[in-house]
């Protein structure tokens, strides 16, 4: 993870850079990709890794009693969640585009808790859940506290690129889509690479991916924003085959597995161009077939969920899909890496 020299004592974790905040130049923005990748994205996908899908400020305080203050604001009205570990808050936390300090120490309870816990993180490791939306940036950190050491976090880390379904656009909230869930039921910590209405495999992205050294293991959906978008098949095919070789050539030793289209509304209703849908699937059966790459597999969307738990777009998975897709992905991805 790219270390944030502004914030020594904390991890920005799913962050790569910061930049001034555009609503208070005393804020520093938290981007997920380097501005210079980003620029290269489709012009969507540049505004979405702006975001904050999955990202997360870590620390740990140095006593149970230190107290921590963290100065946040927000582009618009949102919300955080700050969890002890795998602890969950009571209630989420509003933040606006006025800074809002929060003020953060090891809870009571937690303070006096003398079982093993089978859980993720230490208990001790603060982390404040940013949601996919709005822009967030951080204005200031002080108190007693440091960065979580590798012990106290998950051993392997899961890498997810993907579509809106990636990112948990009908979600409830950031801990509750797919990823977050894939990773929980799996004890793994989860880097989210979703662009809503933009993951079009650009080349940029999947060389940034292959770059990158901190995965273990990887997801790719490929993709429905593109079936969507009317990109023509053999235009997937170049994109998708050059996105997928990329990564598993800088990648021969990490599992990695290339999700077809989930289940979406093609598939059922009344004049949906099922065809289309199921070109794209096997488009991408047939890139994974051809890959050099000892460890690259076909997950199949439709094994994952059906549309029951969707929202009535029949596009995006709300929280059962989310569940659902959670529990299968994770049963699949723990039979290849197991």
């Amino acid at each position: 993870m790219p270390t944030i020299d502004e914030y020594p004592s904390v991890s920005l974790h799913n962050v790569s850079e910061t930049v001034p905040a555009e609503w208070d130049e005393d804020g520093d923005r938290l981007h997920r990709l380097p501005a210079d990748v980003a620029a290269q994205l489709n012009e969507m996908a540049d505004g979405r890794v702006r975001e904050p899908s999955g990202s997360e400020l870590r620390f740990v305080p140095g006593t149970d009693d230190a107290e921590v203050e963290v100065t946040l604001s927000a582009e618009e009205p949102g919300q955080v969640r700050v969890f002890w570990g795998d602890f969950q808050p009571w209630n989420p936390t509003d933040i606006g585009p006025e800074p809002t300090t929060l003020s953060l120490a090891v809870p009571d309870r937690l303070r006096k808790l003398d079982a093993e816990v089978d859980g993720r993180f230490d208990p001790r490791v603060c982390r404040v859940l940013f949601e996919r939306t709005p822009a967030v940036a951080v204005h200031d950190v002080t108190g007693d506290c440091r960065p979580p050491a590798d012990e106290e976090l998950p051993e392997t880390r899961y890498l997810a690129y993907g579509t809106s379904i990636t990112e948990g656009a009908a979600s409830s909230a950031t801990h509750l889509n797919y990823v977050s869930r894939t990773a929980r039921a799996l004890g793994w910590d989860a880097l989210n690479f979703g662009t809503s209405g933009s993951a079009y495999a650009d080349a940029p992205m999947g060389e940034y991916i292959a770059e990158r050294d901190d995965w273990d293991v990887a997801t790719l959906a490929l993709s429905i924003n593109m079936a969507n978008q009317e990109f023509p098949v053999d235009e997937f095919e170049r994109k998708a085959r050059a996105f997928v070789e990329t990564i598993a050539a800088a990648h021969p030793d990490e599992p990695i597995a290339c999700i077809t289209l989930f289940p979406y509304y093609p598939d059922v209703i009344e004049g949906g161009d099922a065809e289309r849908a199921e070109a794209y699937r096997e488009t991408l059966r047939g890139i994974v077939a051809e890959a050099d790459h000892p460890d690259i597999a076909v997950i199949e969307g439709r094994e994952l969920t059906d549309v029951s738990g969707y929202s009535a777009d029949l596009l995006h998975p709300g929280d059962a899909g989310m569940e659902e897709i959670g529990r299968n992905l994770a049963r699949k991805l723990d039979e290849r890496v197991a």
